[in-house]
């Protein structure tokens, strides 16, 4: 199976459906990322020996490893800084489906906890906001938390798995992640967060499937769809049930 797709592309931006369970940007794990192999992609269009070195190319946001979807990345260092600033100001619209192990309590929700990060575990804990810390430890863990919020709809089902759109306005590391699985909601696939196994592909089943953003250079809007993963059949189930476009971002 393919690793990515282009999605869009002009002169100032790339915006590619991640497919491959790999890193967006370089990591510690030293492994080939996503901007390492679109920099090589527009390293062998030119004819200039020293192309790749000229090729300036950067992750405006990021898309967890194992999960999939849209990524946009600046082609050049004015689009970045533009680009950043609108994630920063959240004018930019995102909106993920993931695969739960359970079914929710209510169809649609809002899941709101302090966010911590171990970044000795690469695990993010989702604390409920009327936790009261009963140790120092667990005090200072609250208090160096971050509070972060996300809304879903389950869409649709099947006979074991159980199909949420989820919208989060600032994302943080594992956010969506955490909190599902700090509900009672693991994702399919997601070992490091309660799921019960792990996928054949190596993902877990969390694609960001919609972004609306403007151009940077421009300012015209631009809404990308990415198509899901298609080495996984229960995606399916998600494709049959809802018509492309019927979420709005």
């Amino acid at each position: 199976m393919e690793q990515y797709e282009i999605l869009y592309e002009d002169e100032d931006i790339i915006v590619v459906d991640k497919l491959g369970a790999m890193p967006v940007q370089k990591d510690k794990s030293g492994d080939t990322s996503l901007q390492d192999m679109l920099s090589a992609e527009l390293a062998s269009r030119s004819e200039s020996a020293s192309a790749s070195e000229e090729v300036f190319m950067e992750a405006a946001h990021r898309v967890d490893r194992r999960a999939s979807g849209a990524v946009i990345f600046a082609k050049t260092a004015k689009a970045l800084s533009t680009l950043e600033a609108a994630f920063r100001a959240r004018k930019v619209t995102k909106m993920y489906v993931a695969c739960v192990e359970k079914e929710p309590q209510a169809l649609e929700g809002k899941l709101e906890h302090i966010l911590v990060v171990d970044k000795r575990t690469n695990i993010t804990r989702a604390l409920p906001l009327d936790l009261v810390p009963p140790t120092p430890e667990a005090n200072r863990l609250f208090k160096a938390g971050q509070r972060c919020s996300l809304h879903y709809t389950m869409t649709c089902r099947s006979d074991r798995y159980f199909f949420l759109d989820v919208k989060i306005e600032s994302g943080k590391h594992h956010q969506i992640r955490a909190q599902l699985s700090a509900a009672g909601y693991p994702i399919r696939g997601d070992l490091k967060y309660g799921a019960r196994r792990s996928c054949p592909s190596g993902r877990i089943m969390l694609h960001a499937w919609k972004i609306a953003f403007s151009q940077p250079r421009t300012g015209t809007r631009v809404e990308i769809t990415a198509p899901f993963p298609a080495d996984e059949p229960l995606w399916k189930v998600y494709e049959t049930a809802v018509m492309p476009g019927e979420s709005v971002l």
